[in-house]
């Protein structure tokens, strides 16, 4: 009667247990059934390949087996069956400095978590060279910011600027002039380009039915959402105005028209300096400096304007803080155009994919605030504009509010489940590079449902 009694309270007990745990029980023990199904059929496709070699060592052909073959999707289970780690170099190394640092470069905190080991340079065209691919992205536990502990400086990252349109494996558009492109103009195009400003933006089409400068037309287009947020939550009379990494100017121009004043420019290329200088009719005497960061005009300025600045800064903090050291009192900071982290932490983008060489720092509007804090700036505005972050500060004391325990985990957490994710997208060529990692990393992407048994026992990713 007892062990009646016994039975009948083990087995309430299992019908109490919770039914996603009965369910993940019982998934996990058709996973090891399966997978011993497939060590088997690998041990079959061993004796088979040597046979198949004694039969070559003889003069005859191999048979023909479909034993322990991989097709269509399917993941290895064992480190040991991933293919070698390579880069594939494209021959024209960068040469210069990679600087390591042991503290986050926008708010110095010490204490971070790795996240990511590559760039974009994995999954692209080849790289320059082996180290070109390397950054070893960190979370940052003070700011919440992640940045890349290895960075290019100096000649490499020139050099990589230099091959832009390389460097982001972007395809050459045509023979026409890129405005937006990084090579330098001829003596004709930049004549052609002067004869276009002087006809001004809303030009009327020229006989070929094209508008005179139509990219510049739709950036002015594009822009008018920073203006309406500039105008709308600041009282300005006759600003000076800097804009960093301007397009074509447009958004400076608009202040002084709507507001007098003066605007000054660092663009990042040749053709973009004559268009601010034409078609803007802003001052741009110097080109942008993303590693040696200065502003070379006089005086100070009532509001800075920047364009994809701080996800690009080599040095971050040097940046904000020579900017705060040229604002006027009650002087305003305008970021926009940087890229959320959600982009890759929420969707099914590969994060080796969207970090490219240029990607230094990367975030959310919480942790892009609490940087500026940490460096001088209070955020007075912020929000999304076609997915990235805009945010309106103003002059504060430097104060660091660190990113706190939970939020640091939840953060963890999604990067890991991205990465996680982004290794699976690679292809068999470049899984290799994880091989460390590789038993445990399949093991959470089965809890995670990223990967699933087909019929026959094979590990395949879940789409």
């Amino acid at each position: 009667m007892r062990q009646f009694a016994r039975r009948a309270l083990t087995r309430a007990g299992q019908l109490l247990l919770d039914p996603v745990e009965r369910r993940q029980d019982t998934l996990r023990q058709q996973l090891v059934k399966r997978l011993d199904r497939l060590d088997e059929r690998v041990e079959r496709a061993l004796v088979q390949a040597q046979q198949n070699t004694a039969l070559l060592a003889n003069g005859r052909g191999p048979r023909s087996s479909r034993a322990g073959a991989t097709r269509g999707g399917t993941l290895p289970r064992q480190a040991s069956e991933l293919a070698p780690a390579t880069i594939a170099s494209n021959g024209h190394a960068l040469g210069g400095e990679i600087e390591t640092l042991d503290q986050c470069p926008c708010c110095g905190a010490g204490a971070f978590t790795p996240v990511c080991e590559f760039n974009r340079f994995l999954t692209s065209e080849p790289a320059p060279d082996a180290a070109a691919a390397r950054y070893d992205y960190s979370l940052c536990h003070g700011c919440g910011v992640v940045f890349a502990r290895m960075r290019p400086v100096g000649a490499r990252f020139r050099t990589l600027l230099d091959r832009f349109e390389d460097t982001l494996g972007r395809q050459k558009q045509g023979t026409g002039l890129n405005l937006l492109g990084s090579a330098p103009l001829s003596l004709e195009q930049a004549a052609s380009l002067r004869n276009a400003a002087a006809r001004g933006v809303f030009a009327p089409p020229a006989g070929n039915g094209h508008s005179p400068l139509p990219a510049v037309l739709r950036d002015r287009l594009a822009v008018s959402a920073h203006v309406e947020i500039l105008t709308s939550l600041l009282t300005l009379s006759s600003p000076r105005v800097l804009e960093l990494r301007p397009r074509f100017g447009a958004i400076g121009a608009a202040i002084r028209r709507l507001m007098g004043g003066e605007t000054y420019a660092l663009p990042l290329f040749e053709t973009q300096q004559l268009i601010v200088q034409e078609v803007a009719k802003t001052r741009a005497d110097a080109l942008l400096d993303y590693d040696q960061f200065t502003i070379p005009y006089d005086g100070v300025f009532d509001l800075v304007v920047a364009n994809h600045m701080v996800t690009h800064a080599i040095r971050p903090a040097e940046m904000l803080a020579t900017i705060r050291s040229r604002m006027a009192p009650g002087g305003h900071l305008y970021l926009y155009n940087e890229p959320d982290e959600a982009d890759f932490l929420d969707g099914r983008k590969s994060m080796f994919k969207t970090l490219n060489p240029f990607h230094l720092q990367t975030f959310d509007l919480p942790s892009l605030s609490r940087l500026l804090r940490a460096t001088g700036f209070r955020t007075i505005f912020s929000t999304h504009y076609q997915g990235n972050c805009v945010v309106l500060a103003e002059l504060a004391e430097p104060t660091l509010e660190p990113l706190g325990e939970k939020a640091r985990a939840r953060r963890l957490t999604r990067y890991s489940a991205a990465r996680d994710r982004s290794i699976l997208m690679l292809p068999d060529t470049l899984r290799g590079h994880f091989r460390d990692d590789w038993e445990a990393l399949m093991a959470r992407a089965f809890d995670a449902g990223l990967v699933t048994l087909d019929d026959k026992g094979r590990l395949r990713l879940r789409r």
